[in-house]
């Protein structure tokens, strides 16, 4: 990768101070009173996790489809620079981008909360875990959509079918394909991170198969990264 289209979305996210205060404040103002609340754990911690799951579905597929619409997609595309290197390189940036816009409310509900060094270092980790998957989701729903509205309906519904996969909504029966399918969601380390810090327990959480299964979307994404990009852009995946 020659990072031309990574150092452009960091400078038009950085330039849009007005979206990226946002970002920032909104998260903090929605969160803290949630995970400070006196609200049962098990409900605070499906909270925070669906937030994380809507907020990287959205914050990848909008401006994706965007790009596409308005043209800018086509543009670099058709200097030779690649689909998948675009995809992949808007992929790793805007998750980065989101883990970072969420890092304050983050740090201030875990302050909050009181919870340990390690305990915050494997929730935050779990965190960027949980947005690199929403924001391939994103980007799967950019490639199937035509329009915002579209985009809007396909986050939502494949962003909670993932986190109802993940176990966020329901405890599966343990001989059931879906505990099979929860143990590899790499939404599931978060969800549980988030319990276990909010019910004082901090139980560890296996991340092992969640990270191996986010790899293997990393892997199945750049594969057909040349026909996303496509679908996205509008150009004939001949480059």
């Amino acid at each position: 990768m020659s990072g031309a289209v990574w150092s452009v979305t960091w400078r038009v996210a950085a330039r849009r101070r007005r979206l990226l205060a946002w970002n920032l404040l909104v998260p903090a103002l929605l969160l803290v009173p949630v995970a400070t609340s006196g609200a049962a754990a098990a409900h605070r911690a499906i909270v925070l996790t669906v937030f994380v799951a809507f907020f990287g579905a959205y914050g990848s597929c909008i401006p994706l489809l965007r790009d596409g619409m308005s043209g800018w997609a086509e543009k670099v595309l058709l200097t030779g620079y690649g689909g998948r290197r675009w995809l992949i390189e808007r992929l790793l940036a805007s998750t980065l981008i989101d883990w970072l816009q969420l890092l304050p409310a983050n740090l201030v509900v875990l302050a909050l909360v009181q919870a340990s060094w390690p305990v915050a270092a494997a929730v935050l980790g779990f965190t960027a875990l949980a947005l690199l998957f929403a924001n391939l989701l994103g980007v799967f729903v950019a490639a199937g959509v035509r329009a915002l509205g579209e985009a809007a309906l396909g986050c939502a519904v494949l962003s909670l079918l993932a986190l109802h996969a993940a176990g966020v909504f329901r405890t599966p029966d343990p001989a059931s394909w879906w505990a099979i399918v929860e143990a590899w969601s790499p939404l599931r380390p978060l969800h549980e991170s988030w319990l276990g810090v909010l019910a004082a327990n901090g139980a560890p959480t296996d991340s092992a198969r969640p990270v191996a299964s986010a790899a293997l979307l990393i892997g199945l994404a750049s594969a057909l990264g040349r026909r996303l990009a496509a679908r996205i852009s509008g150009v004939r995946p001949e480059w």
